[in-house]
């Protein structure tokens, strides 16, 4: 991470200057947290920064993460930061110690409490120069050259987080992360699913059984961790480490468009599940699963020959939203399952940021349909239109997009989710 070392010279030239004052604005300004991610996205293309996983927390998701702590952070606590970057969580959790007369003397006492890891040693560098600033800010006197007042912060060095062993972690009282979210390959162990998965929760998972018990964690982590059907059994196994609670926050930054939440709580003696909430809960005793068929559509395009016989085909761009659709635009060949309408079909691509989260339509074609898989088919149990046309009215109200909201942040709707929509069937 050779570009940001040019803001890492900037840091030691701005300590170096400082004899007999200090410029509390342009102090401000480096130490700020919310500064650092928009130094790395100007020496950084956003492909690069995807590829290696760094978006740096900012101020407000910080503060959460560090405050959710039960037990808070004092001079008796050992704080880690398995994936600091450029040490934003550190810093928050500093903002808990008492600072001494000297820099040297704030320093020995901090280096005692904090500890942070990353793979790139200019992240290292910029968390030490950051944390030597934050003191400086707070009011200890600078009485050492910049080296000097790295040996302090001995904790904080050069490693991969998932080579940390359960000895290194013996003394931990307090772990704080956001670790990377980008695709990893899971681990061919012990692990709760195959293939390509997202690095959080590998990351999480392996502290999570390394940790000592009555470890506090608090995470920030990717929304699909926590509502993902692919998750389902990280979930599982994250309820036999960690008694913890959820919190929903939103969007990671302005800029960057992932949905995250924050799990908090402490690593469990044994291997006792408990309950998490993962989301709240669904009072609705009548759902969608009680008067639909909900299922993937069962075209693949790119991968399903033009075999079979001819059908009308539905997919996202000749599906016009909130629309009775009687004749759809296209036929094509398609051996596999066809739908009888009629049903309704909802655009599996999904934002937060949308009007609507479940964007329908209904398809009353008289013969059966080929459905893509990027939409959701429902269909209902009873084979009623006016069925489908109570259900589109449900998908476009307000309630909808709140509970589905609450339920799942990531881009992409799941069957499970649209099942548990609270619906009332139409009276006859």
């Amino acid at each position: 991470m050779n570009q940001f070392k040019p803001h890492n010279h900037t840091l030691v030239e701005f300590y170096d200057s400082i004899i007999d004052s200090i410029d509390h604005e342009k102090l401000k300004e480096l130490i700020d947290l919310d500064n650092a991610d928009t130094v790395l996205r100007a020496v950084l293309s956003i492909e690069e920064m995807r590829a290696i996983g760094s978006f740096f927390t900012g101020q407000l998701l910080t503060t959460k993460a560090v405050t959710s702590f039960r037990r808070k952070i004092s001079q008796d606590s050992v704080v880690l930061d398995p994936t600091c970057g450029t040490g934003n969580l550190l810093i928050e959790s500093s903002r808990a110690l008492p600072i001494k007369s000297s820099l040297t003397e704030t320093l020995k006492e901090w280096g005692k409490v904090l500890r942070g890891f990353d793979m790139h040693e200019s992240f290292i560098e910029a968390t030490k120069l950051r944390l030597i600033l934050e003191a400086l800010s707070r009011g200890s006197v600078k009485d050492c050259t910049i080296s000097q007042a790295f040996t302090h912060l001995p904790g904080i060095k050069t490693a991969d987080a998932m080579s940390i062993t359960r000895d290194e972690l013996a003394n931990v009282t307090h772990i704080l992360m956001n670790p990377p979210f980008s695709s990893w390959p899971a681990p061919k162990e012990n692990y709760w699913n195959s293939g390509k998965v997202n690095a959080a929760g590998i990351i999480f998972d392996h502290f999570l059984r390394e940790l000592p018990p009555n470890c506090e964690i608090s995470a920030i982590l990717p929304d699909v961790l926590r509502s993902g059907t692919r998750y389902e059994k990280w979930r599982a196994f994250t309820e036999t480490k960690i008694n913890g609670d959820i919190c929903i926050t939103g969007r990671f930054n302005k800029k960057t468009n992932v949905d995250v939440f924050i799990i908090h709580g402490t690593l469990q003696n044994a291997s006792t599940s408990q309950v998490i909430q993962w989301s709240p809960k669904n009072p609705a005793t009548s759902k969608i699963d009680n008067y639909f068929d909900v299922c993937i559509g069962p075209l693949v395009a790119y991968r399903d020959p033009l075999d079979g016989p001819l059908a009308p085909y539905a997919h996202s761009n000749n599906t016009p939203l909130w629309e009775n659709i009687t004749t759809l635009s296209e036929q094509r060949n398609f051996k596999g399952r066809l739908i009888t309408p009629p049903f309704v079909v909802v655009r599996r691509t999904s934002s937060p940021t949308n009007k609507f989260r479940a964007s329908g339509a209904i398809i009353s074609e008289t013969s059966p349909v080929a459905v893509e898989n990027h939409l959701i088919v429902i269909k209902p149990k009873n084979g009623s239109l006016a069925e489908c046309e109570a259900l589109l009215k449900t998908l476009k109200c307000s309630d909808t997009n709140i509970f589905i909201n609450e339920r799942i942040r990531c881009r992409h709707l799941t069957v499970g989710v649209i099942r548990e929509i609270p619906f009332t069937a139409k009276k006859k």
